[in-house]
């Protein structure tokens, strides 16, 4: 796993304090495990091209917004098309937390953050279309804010067709995909008007650490 940080969770705790929540749902726009909040199969273009094709280079984005503290997992679900054959043929996988769509729109490596990964864990009780995927975060430190993320699946379209994060009918209908090299055509980055199947989970400091760190009011986005 390779990690690029550029926002570390910059309060320090007293080493008295050690007391924190249990994991939270941050964001959850996949709902149900068996696929009903889904569109069934309906993908939005999320890959990172062989260099050959690195114009069409693009990525799936949503919104988020976030208490401060520790992010430990991101769940996702994938598909393909154009010979698509599976996420065995995907060589790595990229979480990346961008500080607004314009950063993204100028480069698809999280500006805030940036993970990679050489695989995903599968969940075999998803049901619904495409492939349930997960990566562990290992409590990457992130402070509060507003914030932008995708996952970019590094899949060679010569071998392995194209990748997209399935749409769903949870949340607001204000994902965006971002596309840098201007391949597709719409410019560095367009409001797709869908929601894109991510679950992010964290962990929030307790409330007597968080006044420690003088954070008012503790907002989470559990489901839009």
């Amino acid at each position: 796993m390779r990690i690029l940080s550029k926002n570390a969770f910059g309060a320090m705790l007293c080493a008295s304090i050690v007391a924190t929540a249990g994991a939270d749902i941050i964001f959850d726009n996949i709902g149900s495990m068996n696929g009903t909040d889904t569109n069934n199969g309906s993908w939005h273009a999320s890959q990172i091209f062989e260099s050959s094709f690195a114009q069409y280079d693009i990525a799936a984005i949503e919104d988020f917004s976030f208490a401060g503290g520790n992010l430990d997992s991101v769940s996702f679900v994938l598909g393909g098309w154009n010979g698509y054959s599976g996420n065995d043929g995907v060589n790595e996988y990229t979480f990346n937390v961008y500080s607004s769509i314009d950063a993204a729109g100028a480069n698809l490596t999280g500006d805030i953050l940036s993970m990679s990964f050489g695989s995903a864990n599968g969940d075999m009780s998803w049901g619904g279309a495409g492939e349930y995927l997960s990566l562990d975060l290992g409590g990457a430190a992130l402070a509060a804010g507003n914030y932008f993320m995708s996952i970019t699946p590094h899949n060679e379209f010569g071998s392995n067709g194209q990748t997209g994060i399935e749409t769903t009918m949870i949340g607001g209908d204000n994902g965006y995909q971002a596309n840098p090299g201007g391949g597709f055509g719409f410019g560095a980055y367009q409001q797709s008007g869908a929601n894109y199947a991510y679950l992010l989970e964290g962990t929030i400091p307790a409330p007597a650490a968080i006044s420690l760190l003088g954070l008012a009011g503790l907002t989470v986005r559990r489901r839009r």
